[in-house]
């Protein structure tokens, strides 16, 4: 019988034993009395001692207590029993008692169990006088097995009439004004003025027939898919850092070993750092480990309650199940960005390796414990099934110089391209030369080129390709985490134009020119004229899955093409002038989106791969100003200015 019960209604989410004492808080978990008192009291200690309200500890939801002016230890207390919870429990604990056949009792056999149950007479029946005694007086009455009573069933069913906890009536309504049921004194009393009152049936028809609750039942769904993937992240981040530790760990003690005992002191003092800095991290992402669990588990138990109480054609029990869905799914957005706007640590034990020669100049020193904080990166599977790339906005990550102590001019970053690892390498056409940042903005490595350059195109996630104007050459660049190294030049002995943009697509580069569009093999040899143009093409980017490729081309006359695109030896004209004007740097993202830079227009755009769908992400508002090259990476988008006042920085943004 205990399996036929819903384990959410009598397992606490945080002691995770047996409800005691049940509340429930306006989002519909519950809780042990005591755990929701304890959770209150120690959630709103130290700097949140004057807070008013608290989070819910399983769906985050802010829930403020019914009277703020008493203390927090008493706020627990002021929420509503669990009713259905405690009646099941007790239940429980009857039938846990072994029920005796009344008939052989009175004939001095207390230990025959009964195996019946007659509701016209509230009288056990063991198999035997159910058929001599039960079935030769009552005729037409059928005892019930007792043994396949689903008790969660009847319970429920008992629950749906006597729901209402301020007037222990039938709650037979629902006010869509206030969304909330309630019985007929309820109404009268607190909803006379609201104009929306059904009753709960025709609400319930109604969230059916709109396809509501399938449409939350989806969501639910992929919410708890997420919050999976991300536990499963976290593990990983967990393991890694314990990999790191153990590593760090082990290097201490190799080169502990060398050195001898002069460095115990140093040894103990890096070792307390480690362990301290690995504690820390390792609490962080244990918090963020158990978050997710409590509401995974919260949602699985929502998905299989909501298919019971549609199988039970329980009322009540579908409406409150969906306002819980709907507190849940908006819960897990919030967590993954709360997630995704956190860090991700690695720990590292560095030496150099000269404190190991014999000189009486050597420094007594082991080395240093190097805790390397980056961005966090959530599983791409996450965030895109909650909320893909099309639908966020841009967010200001960092922005900085790319002006360094050996440039003599100004810089004019007409090129860029951000690799995995929060590598940036940026084409300054100013100074001539190609420079490798981190995301941070720290410089790792400037390459002089001998002529001038525009576009920039990423090859693989090791490999840029540049190409040169004047020589008509295509330079392909390997790029390291602090180097940038020219390995081979592809010769273009065609057109008589200036070679301006650049893409690569399977052993193929694109490049247009001030007049045309052509395809060049990797290998070299004669271009291939794909499409004449009216006006200059600066950038191209390419798709990587299907091998399309999106020419801007760079106009501000009414009607005129801006955004091409060319496929399998034809071209599709996909954007006009309009929105934006002065089309120049052009990129796209991992879920095909295609982002325009608009020179004129002093603006960034987002459409579909075939123009369809086209928002604006930033204006002149927001501070942009001919904006002139775009890449993006992931979630991250990194974009250069040609105004005087921006055009020595880069920016870098995020979609959240």
């Amino acid at each position: 019988m205990r399996q036929s019960l819903d384990s959410h209604l009598l397992e606490c989410p945080i002691c995770l034993e047996q409800l005691r004492q049940p509340k429930s808080l306006p989002c519909l978990h519950s809780f042990c009395l005591e755990c929701l008192g304890s959770y209150i009291t120690k959630e709103l200690s130290g700097k949140m001692a004057s807070a008013s309200s608290f989070s819910c500890p399983v769906c985050r939801k802010v829930t403020e207590p019914l009277n703020q002016s008493e203390g927090k230890e008493s706020w627990a207390e002021q929420f509503p029993t669990n009713n259905l919870a405690v009646e099941i429990i007790q239940h429980i604990q009857k039938t846990d008692k072994s029920i005796t056949c009344k008939p052989c009792e009175k004939k001095g056999n207390l230990n025959n169990q009964a195996k019946f149950w007659c509701k016209l007479n509230n009288t056990y029946f063991c198999s035997t006088c159910k058929i001599n005694i039960h079935d030769l007086l009552h005729e037409e009455c059928e005892c019930q097995d007792i043994s396949e009573v689903n008790i969660s069933v009847v319970l429920h069913q008992k629950a749906s009439v006597n729901g209402c906890g301020k007037h222990e009536e039938k709650m037979e309504y629902y006010c869509e004004d206030d969304q909330i049921l309630g019985c007929s004194k309820c109404i009268i009393l607190d909803h006379r003025k609201c104009e929306l009152v059904t009753s709960a049936e025709d609400y319930r028809d109604k969230l059916r027939k709109s396809s509501k609750i399938d449409d939350l039942l989806e969501e639910l769904r992929k919410s708890a898919d997420a919050m999976e993937i991300l536990i499963k992240d976290v593990g990983e981040q967990l393991q890694s850092m314990t990999m790191d530790q153990d590593t760090a760990l082990q290097s201490l003690t190799d080169i502990r070993k060398k050195i001898d005992e002069r460095f115990d002191v140093l040894q103990k003092d890096l070792t307390e750092n480690i362990v301290k800095s690995f504690k820390e991290e390792k609490e962080s992402l244990e918090i963020s480990k158990q978050k997710c669990e409590r509401l995974m588990f919260s949602i699985q138990n929502t998905l299989t309650s909501s298919e019971d109480a549609a199988l039970k054609d329980d009322t009540v029990g579908t409406i409150c199940l969906f306002q819980r869905g709907q507190a849940e799914v908006e819960s897990c957005k919030e967590l993954i960005q709360e997630l995704e706007s956190s860090t991700s640590t690695s720990i590292k034990h560095e030496y150099d390796s000269d404190i190991l020669a014999v000189d009486i100049n050597t420094s007594l020193t082991m080395g240093k414990i190097v805790v390397d904080q980056q961005p966090r990166r959530l599983p791409s599977t996450v965030y895109s099934n909650i909320v893909p790339l099309s639908e966020r906005q841009l967010k200001t990550r960092e922005n900085f110089t790319i002006k360094i102590a050996s440039d003599k001019n100004d810089c004019r970053a007409v090129g860029v391209v951000f690799l995995p690892g929060g590598r940036i390498v940026v084409g300054d056409h100013g100074n001539r030369k190609m420079k490798l940042f981190t995301e941070k903005g720290d410089l790792k490595f400037e390459l002089e080129l001998t002529d001038a350059f525009c576009d920039l195109c990423r090859i693989d996630d090791n490999t840029v390709a540049v190409i040169l104007i004047g020589v008509k050459t295509i330079c392909i660049v390997n790029v390291g985490d602090s180097t940038l190294t020219v390995s081979s030049k592809i010769k273009i002995p065609k057109p008589n134009e200036a070679c301006l943009g650049v893409a690569y697509h399977n052993n193929y580069f694109t490049v247009g020119t001030t007049k045309s569009i052509y395809s060049v093999p990797a290998s070299g040899g004669e271009p291939k004229q794909l499409l004449t143009i009216g006006s200059k093409c600066l950038h191209l980017a390419s798709n990587q899955k299907n091998g399309h490729v999106f020419a801007s081309i760079c106009t501000s006359t009414p009607d005129e093409v801006v955004v091409t695109r060319l496929s399998d030896g034809t071209h599709t004209d996909i954007l006009k002038v309009g929105v934006v004007e002065g089309t120049t740097g052009i990129d796209l993202d991992r879920q095909g989106n295609v982002y325009v830079c608009g020179s004129s227009s002093n603006n960034i755009i987002q459409m579909s791969g075939d123009g369809s769908n086209v928002r604006e992400l930033m204006t002149s508002s927001d501070g942009i100003k001919r904006p002139r090259a775009i890449s993006v990476w992931e979630d991250r988008i990194v974009i250069t200015n040609g105004s005087e006042d921006q055009r020595n920085f880069v920016h870098l943004f995020q979609l959240v």
